[in-house]
């Protein structure tokens, strides 16, 4: 395709250049064939005024007009030319008017010119004929004789010129094909260089891990340059030394990872002056970098690494000295690769720091999540393990409905701290065996709204919010804290609430043994529209089908003496819709 489309460039700069120079040439041509005519016309014309024309004049205005002795003297001077009857001979006063005439009256023009000139005409026959005219003082001379070798040097000078103009034009085409050609070969090759500086550009950017930018730039710029051997240092932040990064072999395509100060006097010089440095040095010095069979003396060039003008590092290569020193174009387009890999080196150095950072905060949340949680089993140790299943499966369900993948870990979270609003619940009545009174279930109702209040001094567990506060409304309505309906509870609150009824109803308690997985998915099927979405009902149906590694193959067991407080309204144990045991 590249190529077809540089044969149609050509063929177009082609045609259009062949009509340029061809337009050019026979313009040059025509201006140049007049000139031609003109200048052999004056030149004639000078040398017929200087021998004939002026000397006549002069005759006539010595002797003061045409008197006898006048027209001897001019017959004389004439008669060269007018002997054989060749040509005409004219004289006219200050008035216009003849006073003498000589040799073919013929070829004389109807009237005198009056004045210094010269023309080119045809006679009666059709011959050329070359009139001049010549003044001194008030009288005039008029020459005029055959021209017939003057029409014939002018059309030769005239054919010469035609040829001449031929060359030119020959000359000039291919001159300009040629110029074409090196140009469009040198941008092309200006443009696979710069398509290539901006791909490897895209992809080192693209690359946010220190070792792997290094391990690019130093490839990348050792082929570029045609060295054999590449060294990237970078500046330490602390410690302001340089410090040697990454190595590579171009020979054996080896990679090494340094963590080395760099004492070469080259590199501080190019980091110093923000310049390019190349020099030779002894291989001896980069033996500790590339194996000791390294001999002779090494063409090296150091290449500032900086981003506005803060150097960051240098990046070098290095070749045998034998070859030749690193030309002025090869170290440009190191330094343009250089300044591709500078930001790259700054944003995957940033990466580091902001993944060491976020690794420090994953452990501080970890353990703020552990404490929230060791807090709660304290609190209500009989659902011990009640809180990890539900996370698991709720996380799986929400999956299952397509919630991205960011959103899972808020879930996760909101799932595991469900019921940490149960820490600031009396414990007299959490743990009371009996039904609770109505002052009693109000207070049970609210550890919603206190784990909200709990959770929103957390900035890290904010995501968690939507299934602490709502996990216990009820499509219908009929829920709490707020009394929500339909999708006016968040999603993730309906996904978690079918899970925690699954969970409580295949689990064991002291006033019922625990139900089997297919009776607890017809339970969770039959509350479908009143106490959950349906939606989410069909996707727990359909993950539980897919999935059946998830199902409850065992029952979890609820120690003797634990009572479900937790319900929709004010009953007994013994009662308790099962659906409704997780609420």
């Amino acid at each position: 395709m590249d190529n077809n489309r540089a044969s149609s460039a050509h063929l177009r700069f082609a045609a259009c250049s062949l009509a340029v120079v061809a337009a050019a040439a026979a313009a040059f041509a025509w201006i140049g064939m007049e000139g031609v005519a003109s200048a052999q016309e004056r030149a004639a014309g000078q040398a017929d005024s200087e021998l004939i024309g002026a000397p006549l004049a002069g005759v006539f205005q010595a002797e003061g007009g045409a008197t006898a002795d006048a027209r001897t003297r001019a017959d004389a001077v004439a008669s060269p030319l007018t002997a054989d009857g060749g040509a005409s001979v004219r004289a006219f006063d200050a008035d216009g008017a003849l006073i003498w005439s000589a040799g073919d009256a013929a070829l004389a023009p109807d009237r005198g010119t009056g004045a210094h000139a010269t023309a080119l005409r045809r006679g009666p026959a059709g011959q050329p004929l070359l009139t001049t005219s010549s003044r001194a003082g008030e009288f005039t001379v008029e020459v005029t004789r055959p021209a017939a070798g003057l029409d014939s040097a002018i059309a030769r000078s005239q054919r010469w010129l035609l040829l001449l103009s031929g060359v030119l034009a020959l000359a000039a085409y291919g001159a300009l094909q040629l110029g074409f050609r090196v140009a469009v070969k040198h941008l092309a090759r200006d443009h696979r260089r710069l398509l290539y500086l901006y791909t490897v550009g895209q992809e080192i950017r693209a690359t946010l891990d220190l070792h792997d930018v290094l391990t690019r730039i130093a490839r990348d710029a050792t082929g570029l340059a045609g060295g054999e051997f590449g060294l990237v240092a970078i500046r330490e932040d602390e410690s302001g030394e340089l410090v040697l990064r990454a190595t590579y072999d171009r020979a054996t395509g080896t990679i090494a990872h340094q963590q080395r100060a760099v004492e070469d006097w080259s590199l501080h010089r190019c980091v110093a002056t923000n310049m390019p440095v190349a020099s030779t040095e002894a291989a001896s010095g980069y033996r500790q970098y590339f194996g000791s069979d390294l001999a002779g003396q090494l063409s090296v060039v150091w290449v500032p690494m900086s981003l506005r003008q803060r150097v960051i590092g240098a990046l070098a290569i290095v070749r045998a000295a034998k070859q030749r020193p690193f030309s002025p174009r090869e170290i440009q387009q190191v330094q343009e690769l250089s300044d591709q890999a500078v930001t790259a080196i700054e944003q995957a150095v940033l990466f580091a720091k902001v993944k060491a950072y976020a690794d420090e905060v994953e452990v501080s949340y970890d353990a703020t999540l552990k404490a929230l949680m060791a807090a709660l089993d304290a609190k209500d140790d009989d659902e011990e393990g009640h809180c990890e299943r539900v996370a698991r499966l709720t996380v799986h369900l929400a999956g299952e409905m397509g919630l991205p993948q960011d959103q899972l870990v808020n879930i996760e979270r909101g799932a595991l701290l469900h019921d940490v609003g149960k820490i600031g619940v009396p414990d007299e009545v959490l743990k009371k065996p009996d039904a609770l009174n109505d002052l009693e279930w109000e207070a049970m109702r609210q550890h919603p709204l206190l784990a909200g209040l709990m959770i929103s001094k957390i900035g890290f567990l904010e995501g968690a919010l939507p299934i602490l506060l709502y996990h216990h409304e009820r499509y219908d309505g009929g829920g709490y804290p707020f009394g929500l309906t339909g999708d006016k509870i968040p999603l993730e609150a309906r996904i978690f609430s079918v899970v925690d009824a699954y969970d409580a109803m295949t689990s064991e308690r002291p006033y019922r043994p625990a139900m089997s997985h297919v009776d607890a998915l017809a339970e969770v099927r039959a509350n479908s529209d009143s106490q959950f979405d349906p939606d989410v009902v069909t996707a727990f149906s359909r993950l539980m089908d897919s999935r059946p590694e998830l199902q409850h193959r065992a029952a979890v067991r609820i120690e003797p003496g634990h009572v479900e407080h937790d319900v929709f309204r004010s009953q007994t144990a013994e009662t308790a819709d099962p659906a409704e045991d997780a609420a």
